[in-house]
Protein backbone atom coordinates (compact mmCIF):
# COMPACT_ATOMS: atom_id res chain seq x y z
CA UNK A 1 0.00 0.00 0.00
CA UNK A 2 1.26 3.64 -1.11
CA UNK A 3 1.18 5.69 1.62
CA UNK A 4 1.27 9.82 1.56
CA UNK A 5 4.62 10.07 2.60
CA UNK A 6 5.97 7.99 -0.20
CA UNK A 7 3.75 9.85 -3.00
CA UNK A 8 6.08 12.85 -1.63
CA UNK A 9 9.17 13.71 -3.69
CA UNK A 10 12.21 13.86 -1.32
CA UNK A 11 12.45 17.26 -1.59
CA UNK A 12 8.98 17.83 -0.47
CA UNK A 13 9.74 15.38 2.66
CA UNK A 14 12.59 17.86 3.30
CA UNK A 15 10.14 20.62 3.64
CA UNK A 16 7.92 18.85 5.54
CA UNK A 17 10.15 18.00 7.96
CA UNK A 18 11.63 21.09 8.13
CA UNK A 19 8.35 22.75 8.90
CA UNK A 20 7.64 19.93 11.39
CA UNK A 21 10.96 20.92 13.30
CA UNK A 22 9.78 24.66 13.18
CA UNK A 23 6.85 23.85 15.03
CA UNK A 24 7.75 22.12 17.41
CA UNK A 25 10.06 25.02 18.49
CA UNK A 26 7.39 27.57 17.97
CA UNK A 27 5.08 25.77 20.28
CA UNK A 28 7.54 24.93 23.03
CA UNK A 29 7.59 26.79 25.96
CA UNK A 30 11.19 27.61 25.66
CA UNK A 31 11.23 29.26 22.61
CA UNK A 32 7.50 30.31 21.75
CA UNK A 33 8.12 33.71 21.89
CA UNK A 34 10.23 33.60 19.18
CA UNK A 35 7.38 32.38 16.41
CA UNK A 36 6.16 35.55 15.16
CA UNK A 37 9.97 36.14 14.22
CA UNK A 38 10.62 33.18 12.75
CA UNK A 39 7.74 33.37 10.38
CA UNK A 40 9.53 36.82 8.76
CA UNK A 41 11.30 36.47 5.59
CA UNK A 42 11.12 33.63 3.12
CA UNK A 43 13.08 29.92 3.77
CA UNK A 44 14.42 28.10 0.92
CA UNK A 45 16.19 24.52 1.06
CA UNK A 46 19.31 25.09 -1.30
CA UNK A 47 22.47 22.20 -1.59
CA UNK A 48 24.09 25.38 -3.08
CA UNK A 49 24.47 26.46 0.47
CA UNK A 50 27.19 25.01 2.50
CA UNK A 51 25.53 24.72 5.53
CA UNK A 52 22.72 27.39 6.93
CA UNK A 53 22.71 31.13 6.14
CA UNK A 54 20.70 34.23 6.95
CA UNK A 55 20.72 38.29 5.81
CA UNK A 56 18.96 39.29 8.56
CA UNK A 57 15.72 38.58 6.56
CA UNK A 58 16.13 35.26 4.44
CA UNK A 59 17.52 32.17 5.29
CA UNK A 60 19.01 29.18 3.30
CA UNK A 61 19.46 25.81 4.65
CA UNK A 62 21.72 23.39 2.85
CA UNK A 63 19.14 20.05 4.09
CA UNK A 64 21.73 17.62 3.64
CA UNK A 65 23.56 19.85 6.26
CA UNK A 66 20.85 20.53 9.02
CA UNK A 67 19.25 17.19 9.09
CA UNK A 68 22.20 14.81 9.55
CA UNK A 69 22.21 14.70 12.91
CA UNK A 70 18.52 14.86 14.84
CA UNK A 71 16.02 17.11 15.02
CA UNK A 72 17.20 18.45 18.26
CA UNK A 73 20.08 19.52 16.34
CA UNK A 74 18.26 20.51 13.53
CA UNK A 75 16.39 23.18 15.94
CA UNK A 76 19.67 24.31 17.10
CA UNK A 77 20.56 25.46 14.06
CA UNK A 78 17.33 27.16 12.90
CA UNK A 79 17.12 28.85 16.20
CA UNK A 80 20.91 30.38 15.68
CA UNK A 81 19.62 31.70 12.69
CA UNK A 82 16.30 33.07 14.08
CA UNK A 83 18.71 34.94 16.65
CA UNK A 84 20.68 36.35 14.34
CA UNK A 85 17.30 38.07 12.80
CA UNK A 86 15.69 38.93 16.15
CA UNK A 87 18.86 41.13 17.36
CA UNK A 88 19.27 42.72 13.66
CA UNK A 89 23.51 41.68 13.84
CA UNK A 90 23.57 41.88 10.12
CA UNK A 91 22.68 45.74 10.62
CA UNK A 92 23.91 46.57 13.81
CA UNK A 93 27.21 45.28 13.36
CA UNK A 94 27.83 46.01 9.54
CA UNK A 95 30.29 48.48 10.80
CA UNK A 96 32.93 45.64 13.14
CA UNK A 97 32.00 43.70 9.68
CA UNK A 98 34.00 46.33 7.65
CA UNK A 99 36.73 46.15 10.26
CA UNK A 100 37.07 42.42 10.52
CA UNK A 101 34.62 40.17 9.22
CA UNK A 102 36.12 36.71 10.67
CA UNK A 103 35.89 38.00 13.69
CA UNK A 104 32.41 39.36 13.79
CA UNK A 105 31.10 36.27 12.25
CA UNK A 106 33.08 34.62 15.41
CA UNK A 107 31.52 37.21 18.16
CA UNK A 108 27.77 36.77 16.98
CA UNK A 109 27.99 33.10 17.21
CA UNK A 110 29.55 32.60 20.71
CA UNK A 111 26.92 35.30 21.47
CA UNK A 112 23.76 33.08 20.39
CA UNK A 113 25.04 29.72 20.84
CA UNK A 114 25.84 30.54 24.63
CA UNK A 115 22.62 32.40 24.85
CA UNK A 116 20.35 28.93 23.02
CA UNK A 117 22.17 26.87 26.13
CA UNK A 118 21.31 29.20 28.49
CA UNK A 119 17.40 29.15 27.14
CA UNK A 120 17.52 25.48 27.11
CA UNK A 121 19.83 24.35 29.58
CA UNK A 122 19.38 20.67 29.53
CA UNK A 123 19.10 20.37 25.57
CA UNK A 124 14.98 19.37 26.11
CA UNK A 125 13.98 21.12 22.69
CA UNK A 126 17.46 22.16 20.98
CA UNK A 127 20.98 20.38 21.15
CA UNK A 128 24.12 21.96 19.75
CA UNK A 129 25.56 19.54 16.88
CA UNK A 130 28.43 17.30 18.22
CA UNK A 131 30.70 15.56 15.88
CA UNK A 132 33.46 12.54 17.31
CA UNK A 133 32.74 14.10 20.30
CA UNK A 134 33.29 17.65 19.48
CA UNK A 135 30.67 20.87 20.03
CA UNK A 136 29.89 21.83 16.03
CA UNK A 137 29.91 25.74 16.49
CA UNK A 138 31.50 28.06 18.44
CA UNK A 139 31.05 28.55 22.20
CA UNK A 140 33.14 28.80 25.63
CA UNK A 141 32.31 29.49 28.71
CA UNK A 142 34.77 31.83 28.52
CA UNK A 143 32.36 34.38 27.17
CA UNK A 144 29.28 33.49 29.20
CA UNK A 145 27.21 36.83 30.38
CA UNK A 146 29.54 38.46 27.41
CA UNK A 147 27.72 41.25 25.12
CA UNK A 148 29.13 40.47 21.22
CA UNK A 149 30.88 43.85 21.49
CA UNK A 150 33.22 42.48 24.53
CA UNK A 151 33.27 39.48 23.07
CA UNK A 152 34.54 40.82 19.63
CA UNK A 153 37.69 43.01 21.78
CA UNK A 154 38.74 39.84 23.92
CA UNK A 155 38.97 37.70 20.51
CA UNK A 156 41.52 40.56 19.77
CA UNK A 157 43.50 40.38 22.70
CA UNK A 158 43.81 36.87 22.26
CA UNK A 159 44.58 36.85 18.71
CA UNK A 160 47.55 39.34 19.65
CA UNK A 161 48.24 37.34 22.31
CA UNK A 162 48.68 34.54 19.83
CA UNK A 163 46.00 32.43 21.22
CA UNK A 164 42.44 31.64 19.64
CA UNK A 165 40.81 29.77 16.34
CA UNK A 166 38.90 31.21 13.54
CA UNK A 167 37.67 27.63 13.05
CA UNK A 168 34.15 25.95 14.27
CA UNK A 169 31.25 28.41 12.94
CA UNK A 170 28.68 25.82 10.97
CA UNK A 171 26.61 28.81 9.54
CA UNK A 172 27.56 31.54 6.87
CA UNK A 173 26.57 35.38 7.12
CA UNK A 174 25.23 37.20 4.32
CA UNK A 175 27.01 40.72 5.22
CA UNK A 176 26.92 41.49 1.31
CA UNK A 177 22.54 40.75 1.02
CA UNK A 178 21.84 42.60 4.28
CA UNK A 179 24.10 45.91 2.78
CA UNK A 180 22.30 45.59 -0.28
CA UNK A 181 18.78 45.55 1.46
CA UNK A 182 17.08 48.96 -0.47
CA UNK A 183 16.94 51.65 2.87
CA UNK A 184 13.05 51.46 2.55
CA UNK A 185 13.18 47.57 3.03
CA UNK A 186 15.45 47.94 6.13
CA UNK A 187 13.21 50.19 8.02
CA UNK A 188 10.51 47.82 7.35
CA UNK A 189 12.60 45.00 8.28
CA UNK A 190 13.35 46.57 11.73
CA UNK A 191 9.75 47.59 12.33
CA UNK A 192 8.38 43.92 11.53
CA UNK A 193 11.26 42.59 14.28
CA UNK A 194 10.39 44.44 16.74
CA UNK A 195 6.34 43.93 16.08
CA UNK A 196 6.78 40.44 16.02
CA UNK A 197 9.43 40.43 19.27
CA UNK A 198 5.79 42.08 21.25
CA UNK A 199 4.05 40.03 19.51
CA UNK A 200 6.00 36.86 20.35
CA UNK A 201 5.98 38.03 24.26
CA UNK A 202 2.63 38.54 24.50
CA UNK A 203 1.60 34.93 22.64
CA UNK A 204 3.83 33.37 25.41
CA UNK A 205 2.67 35.24 27.94
CA UNK A 206 -1.05 34.44 27.51
CA UNK A 207 0.17 30.68 26.79
CA UNK A 208 1.69 30.89 30.20
CA UNK A 209 4.90 31.13 29.51
CA UNK A 210 6.22 34.82 30.42
CA UNK A 211 9.30 33.63 31.62
CA UNK A 212 11.01 32.28 28.04
CA UNK A 213 10.69 35.20 26.52
CA UNK A 214 12.43 37.06 29.56
CA UNK A 215 14.83 34.25 29.47
CA UNK A 216 15.80 34.97 25.88
CA UNK A 217 16.21 38.52 26.73
CA UNK A 218 13.56 39.80 24.62
CA UNK A 219 13.09 43.20 26.56
CA UNK A 220 16.66 44.03 26.15
CA UNK A 221 16.17 43.87 22.54
CA UNK A 222 13.25 46.39 22.58
CA UNK A 223 15.13 49.02 24.19
CA UNK A 224 15.79 51.47 21.85
CA UNK A 225 19.36 51.15 20.33
CA UNK A 226 21.58 53.36 17.99
CA UNK A 227 24.92 52.14 16.02
CA UNK A 228 26.24 55.68 16.58
CA UNK A 229 29.58 55.11 15.60
CA UNK A 230 27.84 54.24 12.12
CA UNK A 231 26.20 57.05 12.51
CA UNK A 232 28.82 59.33 13.35
CA UNK A 233 30.50 58.38 10.31
CA UNK A 234 27.36 59.08 8.21
CA UNK A 235 26.82 62.46 9.82
CA UNK A 236 30.47 63.73 9.12
CA UNK A 237 29.99 61.97 5.38
CA UNK A 238 27.32 63.85 4.74
CA UNK A 239 27.55 67.30 6.71
CA UNK A 240 31.58 67.24 4.96
CA UNK A 241 30.59 65.98 1.51
CA UNK A 242 32.05 68.87 -0.16
CA UNK A 243 30.22 70.04 -3.29
CA UNK A 244 32.39 69.21 -6.35
CA UNK A 245 34.25 71.52 -8.78
CA UNK A 246 35.53 70.68 -12.51
CA UNK A 247 38.35 69.58 -13.24
CA UNK A 248 40.41 69.61 -16.58
CA UNK A 249 42.85 66.83 -15.04
CA UNK A 250 41.18 63.92 -15.88
CA UNK A 251 39.12 63.97 -19.06
CA UNK A 252 35.35 62.89 -18.53
CA UNK A 253 35.37 59.05 -20.96
CA UNK A 254 31.71 59.42 -21.50
CA UNK A 255 32.63 62.40 -24.29
CA UNK A 256 36.03 60.98 -25.57
CA UNK A 257 34.43 59.15 -28.39
CA UNK A 258 32.59 62.02 -29.95
CA UNK A 259 36.23 63.61 -29.81
CA UNK A 260 34.83 66.10 -27.44
CA UNK A 261 36.78 66.56 -24.18
CA UNK A 262 34.71 68.16 -20.91
CA UNK A 263 35.41 68.28 -17.41
CA UNK A 264 35.32 65.20 -14.90
CA UNK A 265 33.68 66.48 -11.75
CA UNK A 266 35.82 66.05 -8.27
CA UNK A 267 34.58 65.98 -4.93
CA UNK A 268 37.07 67.80 -2.55
CA UNK A 269 38.03 65.59 0.73
CA UNK A 270 36.84 66.18 4.23
CA UNK A 271 39.14 69.41 5.40
CA UNK A 272 37.98 70.17 8.63
CA UNK A 273 36.69 68.72 12.02
CA UNK A 274 36.32 69.83 15.48
CA UNK A 275 36.06 66.92 18.04
CA UNK A 276 34.88 68.85 21.44
CA UNK A 277 35.69 66.75 24.35
CA UNK A 278 33.55 67.36 27.40
CA UNK A 279 36.09 67.41 30.71
CA UNK A 280 34.23 68.69 33.55
CA UNK A 281 33.71 66.92 36.68
CA UNK A 282 30.71 64.90 35.77
CA UNK A 283 32.62 63.56 33.30
CA UNK A 284 35.77 61.95 35.37
CA UNK A 285 35.66 58.40 35.73
CA UNK A 286 33.84 55.83 33.50
CA UNK A 287 31.86 58.44 31.35
CA UNK A 288 35.44 60.29 30.08
CA UNK A 289 37.12 56.45 29.45
CA UNK A 290 34.09 55.93 27.22
CA UNK A 291 34.12 59.19 25.02
CA UNK A 292 37.78 59.07 24.80
CA UNK A 293 37.81 55.34 23.75
CA UNK A 294 35.46 56.67 20.78
CA UNK A 295 37.87 59.17 19.92
CA UNK A 296 40.32 56.60 19.22
CA UNK A 297 37.34 55.12 17.23
CA UNK A 298 36.95 58.08 14.76
CA UNK A 299 40.21 58.70 14.87
CA UNK A 300 41.40 54.86 12.87
CA UNK A 301 37.48 54.61 11.36
CA UNK A 302 38.07 58.33 9.43
CA UNK A 303 40.86 60.48 7.35
CA UNK A 304 40.09 64.35 7.70
CA UNK A 305 42.74 66.89 6.48
CA UNK A 306 42.73 68.75 9.79
CA UNK A 307 41.31 67.62 13.61
CA UNK A 308 40.86 70.18 16.10
CA UNK A 309 40.35 68.29 19.41
CA UNK A 310 39.31 70.77 22.39
CA UNK A 311 38.69 69.77 26.16
CA UNK A 312 36.58 72.38 27.87
CA UNK A 313 34.14 72.71 31.12
CA UNK A 314 33.33 76.00 31.82
CA UNK A 315 35.98 77.22 29.40
CA UNK A 316 38.36 75.73 26.74
CA UNK A 317 41.41 74.04 28.55
CA UNK A 318 42.89 72.31 25.72
CA UNK A 319 43.26 73.09 21.69
CA UNK A 320 45.22 70.62 20.22
CA UNK A 321 45.50 70.12 16.61
CA UNK A 322 46.20 66.84 14.36
CA UNK A 323 46.30 65.89 10.54
CA UNK A 324 45.00 63.17 9.06
CA UNK A 325 47.95 60.94 10.00
CA UNK A 326 49.26 62.61 13.45
CA UNK A 327 45.61 61.97 14.45
CA UNK A 328 45.69 58.22 14.56
CA UNK A 329 48.21 58.40 17.05
CA UNK A 330 46.29 60.99 19.38
CA UNK A 331 45.63 58.59 22.21
CA UNK A 332 49.51 59.16 23.01
CA UNK A 333 50.16 62.71 22.55
CA UNK A 334 46.97 63.97 23.89
CA UNK A 335 46.90 65.94 27.48
CA UNK A 336 43.28 66.13 28.27
CA UNK A 337 42.39 68.60 31.08
CA UNK A 338 39.67 70.00 32.64
CA UNK A 339 37.48 69.32 35.89
CA UNK A 340 35.05 72.52 36.16
CA UNK A 341 31.41 73.33 35.26
CA UNK A 342 29.88 72.89 31.65
CA UNK A 343 29.19 75.01 29.41
CA UNK A 344 28.92 74.15 25.72
CA UNK A 345 28.29 78.25 24.43
CA UNK A 346 32.30 77.88 25.31
CA UNK A 347 33.22 75.73 22.61
CA UNK A 348 31.49 78.55 20.11
CA UNK A 349 32.85 81.54 21.64
CA UNK A 350 36.70 80.05 21.05
CA UNK A 351 36.20 78.70 17.72
CA UNK A 352 34.74 82.36 16.91
CA UNK A 353 38.00 84.54 18.58
CA UNK A 354 40.53 81.83 17.19
CA UNK A 355 39.06 82.12 13.38
CA UNK A 356 38.16 78.11 13.55
CA UNK A 357 35.93 77.58 10.39
CA UNK A 358 34.77 73.41 10.62
CA UNK A 359 32.86 71.77 8.42
CA UNK A 360 31.49 70.33 11.40
CA UNK A 361 31.57 69.96 15.12
CA UNK A 362 31.27 66.60 16.95
CA UNK A 363 30.39 67.17 20.86
CA UNK A 364 31.42 64.76 23.15
CA UNK A 365 29.60 64.70 26.44
CA UNK A 366 26.96 63.23 28.61
CA UNK A 367 24.74 66.28 28.65
CA UNK A 368 24.65 67.89 31.84
CA UNK A 369 24.96 71.01 30.61
CA UNK A 370 24.51 74.65 31.53
CA UNK A 371 23.13 75.53 28.26
CA UNK A 372 23.55 74.07 24.73
CA UNK A 373 25.05 77.11 22.58
CA UNK A 374 24.21 78.91 19.34
CA UNK A 375 26.29 77.27 16.74
CA UNK A 376 27.62 78.67 12.77
CA UNK A 377 28.16 74.80 11.51
CA UNK A 378 26.79 71.76 11.92
CA UNK A 379 26.89 69.98 15.30
CA UNK A 380 26.75 66.24 16.76
CA UNK A 381 26.21 65.64 19.70
CA UNK A 382 27.07 62.33 21.31
CA UNK A 383 26.15 61.48 24.58
CA UNK A 384 27.02 59.16 26.91
CA UNK A 385 24.52 59.11 29.90
CA UNK A 386 23.27 55.61 31.41
CA UNK A 387 21.29 57.79 33.59
CA UNK A 388 19.12 59.59 31.08
CA UNK A 389 18.22 60.23 27.82
CA UNK A 390 18.94 63.79 26.82
CA UNK A 391 18.59 65.11 23.04
CA UNK A 392 20.00 68.43 22.85
CA UNK A 393 18.06 71.01 21.21
CA UNK A 394 20.05 71.83 18.70
CA UNK A 395 21.70 70.19 15.84
CA UNK A 396 21.54 66.06 15.88
CA UNK A 397 22.00 64.28 19.13
CA UNK A 398 23.20 60.37 19.27
CA UNK A 399 23.60 57.92 22.36
CA UNK A 400 26.83 56.38 23.16
CA UNK A 401 26.12 52.89 24.87
CA UNK A 402 28.09 50.02 25.87
CA UNK A 403 27.39 46.55 23.45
Amino acid sequence: MTTENNMRTPEEQVIRHFKRVRIALMRSPQFMACGPVMMLGNITMDRSVPTACTNGRDEWYNPDFIFQWGDKEAGFIIMHETFHKMCRHMTIYQTLQKLDARRINMATDYWINQRLLDVDPHQEIIAMPMLNGKQVGLRDDKYKDMSVKKIWDMLKDEEQQGGGSGSGGFDDHDWEGASDMPKEEAEKLARDIDQAIRQGQMAAKQAGHGDGGKALGLDELLQPKVDWREQLREFVRETCRASEISTWRRPNRRYLHEDIIMPTMQGETIKELVMAVDASGSMMGKPMQMVMSEVKGLAEQLSISKVHVIYWDGKVEVHEVYDAQSFKDWQSNTKPMGGGGTTPACITTYMRKEGIKPDAVVVLTDGEVCGWGEWDCPVLWAIYNPRNKITAPVGKTIHIEEN
